[in-house]
């Protein structure tokens, strides 16, 4: 596994926390702009990662990388909301 996906795992995995406490913590309107703030956060880390590292190789598909595995996270969390 290369840094480049440790970084991305790390991301993901953040995330997950990030929405689980979200879903358990908040009902309603909040939790869906928790979720939006999550995924804006998730994209800013990778950023502000890049921003402040003297490699920027990768950039944009590290970001895509980062963007769909929150966006499908995050939809599984929207879809218990909706369920239950």
């Amino acid at each position: 596994m290369t840094n480049q996906w440790f970084q991305i795992s790390v991301i993901w995995a953040g995330v997950f926390v990030a929405g689980l406490l979200a879903f358990l913590n908040l009902t309603g309107e909040a939790r869906f702009a928790a979720f939006g703030a999550i995924a804006a956060a998730s994209i800013a880390i990778v950023s502000l990662e890049h921003l402040v590292s003297s490699k920027s190789k990768d950039t944009v598909r590290q970001q895509i990388y980062v963007s769909a595995g929150t966006i499908l996270v995050l939809a599984l969390f929207t879809l218990l909301t909706l369920i239950s």
